[in-house]
């Protein structure tokens, strides 16, 4: 009788560490932003291993858009974007990453080592974040994992509607 009321537990014990809920994507910080992926310099998203990095401008009257080559390059919300988008932590960065499953990915421009908004990543055309402050490097084309095997990326969800992206939580 026993061993029958142990072998149960046991049993209920798999069940539940098998249905745990584990989300690759984070909710940590809100986001939600949407661009069109037929508009410059968004097309450049379609590219393998290219990503941008998307955040708010400094005068919260627009966004900014950075080129893994360094260009920036500014927009003016409309007055719908200026109430809805939210960035996460320091800012996206949006891409496909070379070895994926030609799925768009969003990672936060923040680096979750120093979990600080004023800490923002350097996106190279190597397909890799910089974090200047603690010097951990990630790697963009898989899933965003340090380098240093530290915390990876924060995730964030995204769908694709036509040519119509939108990155939430």
């Amino acid at each position: 009788m026993l061993r029958r009321c142990f072998l149960i537990l046991v049993l209920i014990s798999l069940q539940m560490a098998c249905t745990d809920s584990y989300s690759i994507f984070s909710t940590k910080y809100t986001v939600s932003f949407s661009c069109n992926l037929s508009d410059v310099p968004f097309n450049s998203i379609n590219t393998l291993g290219y990503f941008l990095s998307v955040r708010p401008k400094s005068t919260k009257d627009g966004y900014k858009v950075i080129l893994p080559d360094g260009t920036e390059r500014e927009y003016p919300y409309t007055e719908v974007e200026s109430r809805v988008f939210q960035y996460g932590l320091a800012g996206l960065i949006i891409g496909k990453p070379y070895f994926g499953d030609g799925v768009v990915y969003a990672y936060d421009l923040g680096c979750p080592q120093c979990d600080r908004g004023s800490v923002r990543l350097t996106v190279d055309l190597l397909g890799e974040a910089k974090c200047h402050r603690c010097g951990t490097i990630y790697k963009l084309n898989n899933d965003g994992v340090a380098e240093n095997g530290g915390h990876p990326l924060y995730r964030y969800q995204t769908s694709l509607n036509g040519t119509f992206l939108t990155v939430h939580n």
